[in-house]
C-alpha cells in the first residue's frame, strides 16, 4: 500500500520496533518474576506499552504493505482502544511529571491508530481515485462512484501528524539526555516517527 522507497524505510522501523519492544518485555517480565513485590505502576504501564507497541509495530508491517481486512481492522481498534483506555487509568497513579507525559503519549500514539485504522478507507478514497482513474473506461467509472474524502477528515488527519511528531520530539529529546543512548526511549521515539510518517502518506 506505500511505495517505494518509504515501504522500505517504513519495514525496517516498525521491524526494529518490534524486535526492542519484545525484548524489553521480557526483560521486565523476568525481573518482576523474581521480585516477590507488587510491580511498580510505572513498571506495570511500561509492560502494557512493550506488549502494545510490539502489536502495533505487526500492525503497522500488515499495513505498510497489504490491507488486513474489515474484522481484523476492528479487532485492532478494539485492541488499542482497550490497551489506551488501561495506560489512561495508570495515567492518574504516575507520580512523576515526566512519566505522566511519557504515558500520555503512549494514549496518543494509540488514538493515533485507532484513527489510522478507521479513517484509512476515507483517506485513501482520493489516491484509489487517481490510481483507478488512468486506467480503462471501468477504472475511470469506479473513480467517479467513490464517495468524496469529508471536509473534516484532513485536518483530523493533521492534528494527529502533528501530535504524533510532537511524541516523537518529547521521546528523542529522553534518548538523547541519558548518559548513554536509550534504547527504550530510542524506540518509541522510533514508533512515533513511523506513525508520523504513514499518517502523512496516506
Amino acid at each position: 500500500m506505500i511505495s517505494f522507497p518509504w515501504s522500505l524505510v517504513l519495514t525496517l522501523t516498525f521491524a526494529l520496533t518490534c524486535i526492542i519492544c519484545i525484548q524489553h518485555f521480557a526483560t521486565c517480565w523476568r525481573a518482576s518474576r523474581k521480585d516477590s513485590r507488587p510491580i511498580a505502576e510505572p513498571h506495570r504501564l511500561a509492560l502494557v506499552a512493550d506488549a502494545n507497541h510490539f502489536v502495533m509495530s505487526i500492525a503497522m508491517l500488515v499495513m505498510v504493505w497489504t490491507s488486513a481486512g474489515q474484522i481484523a481492522t476492528w479487532a485492532q481498534i478494539a485492541f488499542f482502544t482497550a490497551a489506551g483506555a488501561i495506560m489512561v487509568t495508570g495515567l492518574f497513579r504516575t507520580p512523576e511529571t515526566a512519566q505522566k507525559i511519557t504515558v500520555g503519549f503512549h494514549i496518543t500514539l494509540n488514538a493515533a491508530m485507532v484513527w489510522m485504522l478507521a479513517a484509512m478507507p476515507i483517506l485513501m478514497n482520493d489516491q484509489m481515485g487517481q490510481n483507478t482513474g488512468h486506467g480503462d473506461m471501468g477504472g475511470s467509472e469506479m473513480a467517479m462512484t467513490m464517495a468524496p474524502t469529508p471536509i473534516w477528515a484532513a485536518p483530523t488527519n493533521w492534528t494527529a501528524i502533528i501530535l504524533c511528531a510532537i511524541a516523537t520530539c518529547w521521546w528523542a529529546v529522553q534518548s538523547a539526555r541519558s548518559r548513554r543512548i536509550d534504547i527504550h526511549a530510542f524506540c518509541h521515539a522510533l514508533m512515533g516517527f513511523g506513525m508520523t510518517a504513514m499518517l502523512i502518506l496516506m
